[in-house]
């Protein structure tokens, strides 16, 4: 077994990534695997897993949540424009692109997809795109 903080989740897709305590890769997790109700996947969540491999990589099956915590609340869907000036975080960039590469190449494989999306998150922070 495992122990991670969920990092990212999309509901509308049904799959996330999962941060494991041991400092691996991220795990990659869809909802059709993890045994709990979606409401209960929240970023920054922590879970015990166990990993399987998938067809692209390693996956989070049978999520079980730790210490009995509360889920922390959903992030707002909406930002406000005032307060920044359209900079992404960094949490939302990663976001952004791991959904651009599942729809542009679905036949990457999820350690492919961590390493593209993590080269093209540190670029984007070195140029100072994203907030702080």
């Amino acid at each position: 077994m495992s122990i991670g903080k969920l990092v990212s989740f999309d509901s509308s897709r049904g799959f996330g990534f999962i941060r494991p305590e041991d400092g691996g890769p991220d795990v990659f997790v869809h909802v059709n695997d993890i045994g709990l109700d979606e409401d209960e996947l929240r970023q920054g969540r922590v879970f015990e897993f166990e990993v399987t491999e998938g067809d692209r990589g390693p996956k989070a099956v049978n999520l079980t949540a730790v210490g009995g915590q509360p889920a922390p609340a959903a992030p707002p869907r909406h930002r406000n424009r005032e307060r920044n000036s359209g900079q992404l975080t960094a949490a939302e960039h990663r976001r952004l692109i791991t959904e651009l590469l599942l729809d542009a190449s679905p036949a990457l494989t999820a350690g492919e997809i961590l390493t593209i999306r993590d080269r093209l998150t540190a670029f984007a922070d070195q140029h100072g795109w994203l907030e702080n």
